[in-house]
Protein backbone atom coordinates (compact mmCIF):
# COMPACT_ATOMS: atom_id res chain seq x y z
CA UNK A 1 0.00 0.00 0.00
CA UNK A 2 3.02 2.48 0.58
CA UNK A 3 3.84 2.14 -2.92
CA UNK A 4 0.41 3.72 -3.78
CA UNK A 5 0.26 6.39 -1.59
CA UNK A 6 3.51 7.54 -3.34
CA UNK A 7 2.30 6.87 -6.41
CA UNK A 8 -0.67 9.41 -5.94
CA UNK A 9 1.76 11.72 -4.30
CA UNK A 10 3.52 12.17 -7.41
CA UNK A 11 0.43 12.79 -9.30
CA UNK A 12 -0.57 15.01 -6.90
CA UNK A 13 2.80 16.78 -7.16
CA UNK A 14 2.38 17.33 -11.04
CA UNK A 15 -1.10 19.23 -10.47
CA UNK A 16 0.09 21.84 -7.59
CA UNK A 17 -3.35 23.07 -7.20
CA UNK A 18 -5.33 24.31 -4.35
CA UNK A 19 -4.38 22.90 -0.72
CA UNK A 20 -4.82 18.55 -2.27
CA UNK A 21 -1.07 17.82 -0.67
CA UNK A 22 -1.99 18.40 2.56
CA UNK A 23 -5.17 17.13 2.37
CA UNK A 24 -3.80 13.76 1.37
CA UNK A 25 -1.10 13.95 4.09
CA UNK A 26 -3.51 14.65 6.46
CA UNK A 27 -5.46 11.97 5.52
CA UNK A 28 -2.95 9.20 3.89
CA UNK A 29 -3.08 6.75 6.55
CA UNK A 30 -7.09 6.72 5.74
CA UNK A 31 -6.44 6.25 2.77
CA UNK A 32 -3.58 3.64 3.21
CA UNK A 33 -6.11 1.36 5.22
CA UNK A 34 -9.47 1.89 2.98
CA UNK A 35 -6.65 0.20 0.06
CA UNK A 36 -6.07 -2.55 1.81
CA UNK A 37 -9.59 -3.46 2.45
CA UNK A 38 -10.18 -2.77 -1.52
CA UNK A 39 -6.93 -4.90 -2.19
CA UNK A 40 -9.09 -8.06 -0.57
CA UNK A 41 -11.49 -7.63 -3.49
CA UNK A 42 -12.01 -9.08 -7.77
CA UNK A 43 -10.31 -6.12 -9.49
CA UNK A 44 -13.15 -6.70 -12.27
CA UNK A 45 -15.73 -5.55 -9.89
CA UNK A 46 -17.75 -2.85 -10.06
CA UNK A 47 -16.68 0.22 -7.77
CA UNK A 48 -18.22 3.41 -7.09
CA UNK A 49 -16.78 6.25 -4.28
CA UNK A 50 -19.43 8.53 -3.23
CA UNK A 51 -18.30 11.76 -2.04
CA UNK A 52 -14.72 11.32 -4.74
CA UNK A 53 -13.33 14.81 -4.05
CA UNK A 54 -10.18 14.50 -5.58
CA UNK A 55 -10.52 11.22 -6.58
CA UNK A 56 -7.93 9.98 -4.28
CA UNK A 57 -9.95 6.64 -3.59
CA UNK A 58 -10.40 5.68 -6.83
CA UNK A 59 -6.89 6.63 -8.10
CA UNK A 60 -6.28 4.46 -5.63
CA UNK A 61 -8.66 1.43 -6.83
CA UNK A 62 -6.98 1.98 -10.36
CA UNK A 63 -3.46 1.68 -9.19
CA UNK A 64 -4.60 -1.52 -7.20
CA UNK A 65 -6.31 -2.48 -10.76
CA UNK A 66 -9.96 -2.20 -10.66
CA UNK A 67 -10.84 -1.90 -14.15
CA UNK A 68 -14.56 -0.45 -14.03
CA UNK A 69 -13.93 2.51 -11.25
CA UNK A 70 -17.02 5.48 -10.81
CA UNK A 71 -17.41 8.41 -8.78
CA UNK A 72 -20.19 11.17 -7.38
CA UNK A 73 -19.43 14.64 -5.30
CA UNK A 74 -21.74 17.32 -4.85
CA UNK A 75 -19.32 19.40 -7.17
CA UNK A 76 -16.79 17.02 -8.81
CA UNK A 77 -16.12 18.67 -12.05
CA UNK A 78 -13.03 20.59 -11.78
CA UNK A 79 -9.41 20.91 -13.57
CA UNK A 80 -8.31 18.23 -11.06
CA UNK A 81 -10.80 15.74 -11.04
CA UNK A 82 -11.83 15.74 -15.14
CA UNK A 83 -8.07 15.16 -16.08
CA UNK A 84 -7.59 12.58 -13.26
CA UNK A 85 -11.07 11.01 -14.43
CA UNK A 86 -9.88 10.80 -17.69
CA UNK A 87 -6.34 9.41 -16.76
CA UNK A 88 -7.54 6.39 -15.15
CA UNK A 89 -10.63 5.85 -17.28
CA UNK A 90 -13.42 6.69 -14.50
CA UNK A 91 -16.89 7.90 -14.67
CA UNK A 92 -17.70 10.27 -12.45
CA UNK A 93 -20.89 12.28 -11.87
CA UNK A 94 -22.83 15.44 -10.07
CA UNK A 95 -24.97 14.55 -7.47
CA UNK A 96 -26.76 16.60 -4.79
CA UNK A 97 -27.50 13.82 -2.35
CA UNK A 98 -30.00 15.70 0.00
CA UNK A 99 -31.93 16.68 -3.23
CA UNK A 100 -31.01 14.28 -5.83
CA UNK A 101 -30.65 10.49 -5.99
CA UNK A 102 -27.46 9.11 -7.23
CA UNK A 103 -26.87 9.01 -10.68
CA UNK A 104 -26.99 5.66 -11.58
CA UNK A 105 -29.45 2.47 -12.29
CA UNK A 106 -30.75 -0.26 -9.76
CA UNK A 107 -28.11 -2.61 -9.02
CA UNK A 108 -24.91 -1.03 -10.84
CA UNK A 109 -22.58 -2.06 -8.55
CA UNK A 110 -20.87 -4.56 -6.30
CA UNK A 111 -18.67 -2.20 -3.67
CA UNK A 112 -19.62 1.13 -2.41
CA UNK A 113 -16.92 3.67 -0.71
CA UNK A 114 -18.48 5.66 1.15
CA UNK A 115 -15.61 7.58 3.12
CA UNK A 116 -15.41 10.74 5.80
CA UNK A 117 -18.58 11.65 3.95
CA UNK A 118 -21.39 10.94 5.99
CA UNK A 119 -20.71 13.32 9.01
CA UNK A 120 -20.62 16.00 6.07
CA UNK A 121 -24.21 15.97 5.25
CA UNK A 122 -26.32 18.63 6.66
CA UNK A 123 -29.28 16.77 6.64
CA UNK A 124 -30.94 13.44 7.47
CA UNK A 125 -29.18 10.40 6.12
CA UNK A 126 -31.36 7.75 5.93
CA UNK A 127 -32.64 8.69 2.43
CA UNK A 128 -29.05 8.39 1.26
CA UNK A 129 -28.89 4.53 2.89
CA UNK A 130 -31.98 3.52 0.40
CA UNK A 131 -30.28 4.95 -2.69
CA UNK A 132 -26.95 3.35 -1.80
CA UNK A 133 -29.16 0.14 -1.19
CA UNK A 134 -30.90 0.60 -4.40
CA UNK A 135 -27.47 0.57 -6.79
CA UNK A 136 -25.86 -2.15 -4.62
CA UNK A 137 -26.12 -5.17 -6.31
CA UNK A 138 -27.28 -8.74 -4.28
CA UNK A 139 -24.34 -9.55 -2.24
CA UNK A 140 -23.04 -6.40 -2.89
CA UNK A 141 -20.83 -4.12 -0.26
CA UNK A 142 -20.80 -0.90 1.17
CA UNK A 143 -17.54 0.39 2.95
CA UNK A 144 -18.27 3.22 6.07
CA UNK A 145 -15.38 5.09 7.62
CA UNK A 146 -16.17 8.14 9.39
CA UNK A 147 -15.49 9.97 13.13
CA UNK A 148 -16.44 8.29 16.18
CA UNK A 149 -18.97 10.52 17.76
CA UNK A 150 -18.35 8.35 21.28
CA UNK A 151 -14.09 8.88 20.63
CA UNK A 152 -12.43 9.65 23.89
CA UNK A 153 -11.38 13.29 22.78
CA UNK A 154 -15.35 13.83 22.54
CA UNK A 155 -16.14 12.76 25.71
CA UNK A 156 -13.22 14.96 27.73
CA UNK A 157 -15.10 17.59 26.01
CA UNK A 158 -18.14 17.45 27.32
CA UNK A 159 -16.59 16.87 30.89
CA UNK A 160 -14.76 20.03 30.18
CA UNK A 161 -17.39 21.33 29.33
CA UNK A 162 -16.32 22.11 25.94
CA UNK A 163 -18.66 22.00 22.28
CA UNK A 164 -18.01 18.52 20.04
CA UNK A 165 -18.93 20.78 17.09
CA UNK A 166 -16.76 23.26 15.02
CA UNK A 167 -16.98 26.31 15.96
CA UNK A 168 -20.04 28.57 16.08
CA UNK A 169 -17.97 31.42 15.52
CA UNK A 170 -16.48 30.11 12.22
CA UNK A 171 -18.33 30.41 8.94
CA UNK A 172 -19.50 26.93 7.78
CA UNK A 173 -17.52 24.74 5.07
CA UNK A 174 -18.04 22.21 2.17
CA UNK A 175 -15.35 20.23 4.69
CA UNK A 176 -17.56 21.02 8.08
CA UNK A 177 -18.64 17.89 10.35
CA UNK A 178 -22.21 18.99 10.53
CA UNK A 179 -23.37 15.36 12.29
CA UNK A 180 -20.96 13.10 13.95
CA UNK A 181 -22.17 9.27 14.49
CA UNK A 182 -22.29 6.50 16.58
CA UNK A 183 -21.83 3.21 15.63
CA UNK A 184 -24.72 2.10 16.77
CA UNK A 185 -26.92 4.77 14.68
CA UNK A 186 -25.03 3.70 11.38
CA UNK A 187 -26.09 0.12 12.47
CA UNK A 188 -29.73 1.86 12.93
CA UNK A 189 -29.03 3.76 9.52
CA UNK A 190 -28.18 0.07 7.56
CA UNK A 191 -31.00 -2.10 8.81
CA UNK A 192 -33.41 0.62 7.56
CA UNK A 193 -32.04 -0.01 4.06
CA UNK A 194 -31.99 -3.42 4.26
CA UNK A 195 -28.25 -3.63 4.72
CA UNK A 196 -26.50 -5.89 7.41
CA UNK A 197 -23.04 -5.27 9.01
CA UNK A 198 -20.54 -7.54 7.87
CA UNK A 199 -17.90 -5.93 9.85
CA UNK A 200 -17.33 -3.23 12.56
CA UNK A 201 -13.83 -1.82 14.05
CA UNK A 202 -13.00 0.98 15.70
CA UNK A 203 -9.68 2.09 14.16
CA UNK A 204 -7.12 5.55 14.90
CA UNK A 205 -5.86 6.99 11.76
CA UNK A 206 -2.67 9.01 13.13
CA UNK A 207 -3.71 12.20 11.91
CA UNK A 208 -1.13 14.66 12.44
CA UNK A 209 -2.84 17.27 14.32
CA UNK A 210 -2.47 15.49 17.97
CA UNK A 211 0.18 16.44 20.30
CA UNK A 212 2.07 13.19 21.36
CA UNK A 213 0.58 13.19 24.37
CA UNK A 214 -2.83 12.65 23.15
CA UNK A 215 -1.92 10.57 20.66
CA UNK A 216 -0.18 8.17 23.49
CA UNK A 217 -3.04 8.54 25.62
CA UNK A 218 -5.69 7.16 22.84
CA UNK A 219 -3.38 4.88 21.78
CA UNK A 220 -3.70 3.33 25.59
CA UNK A 221 -7.02 3.93 26.24
CA UNK A 222 -8.10 2.70 22.74
CA UNK A 223 -6.44 -0.48 23.03
CA UNK A 224 -8.45 -1.66 26.23
CA UNK A 225 -11.64 0.27 25.37
CA UNK A 226 -11.91 0.17 21.30
CA UNK A 227 -14.95 2.14 21.58
CA UNK A 228 -13.27 5.46 22.22
CA UNK A 229 -10.85 4.89 19.16
CA UNK A 230 -11.20 8.09 17.10
CA UNK A 231 -12.96 6.65 14.27
CA UNK A 232 -15.38 3.91 12.99
CA UNK A 233 -14.85 1.52 10.20
CA UNK A 234 -18.46 -0.31 9.01
CA UNK A 235 -18.65 -2.96 6.05
CA UNK A 236 -22.57 -3.29 4.93
CA UNK A 237 -23.45 -6.14 2.65
CA UNK A 238 -27.09 -6.41 0.37
CA UNK A 239 -28.19 -9.62 0.63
Amino acid sequence: MTEIIKKIINDIDKNKINNEKEYFLFHQHRFQYIFSLLQEYDKNLFLLDIGAHYLHGLLGAFHLGYKNIFGSDIDIFNSISTDRAKKINAIIKNCNLEKENIPFPNQSFDIILFAETLEHFNFHPKKVFEEIARVLKPNGELIITTPNLLRLNNRLKCILGKSINFDIRENYTPGTHYREYSAAEIKYLLNTAGLKIKKLKYIDFDYPNRSKLEAVINKAIGSLIPGLKSNIVIVGKKE
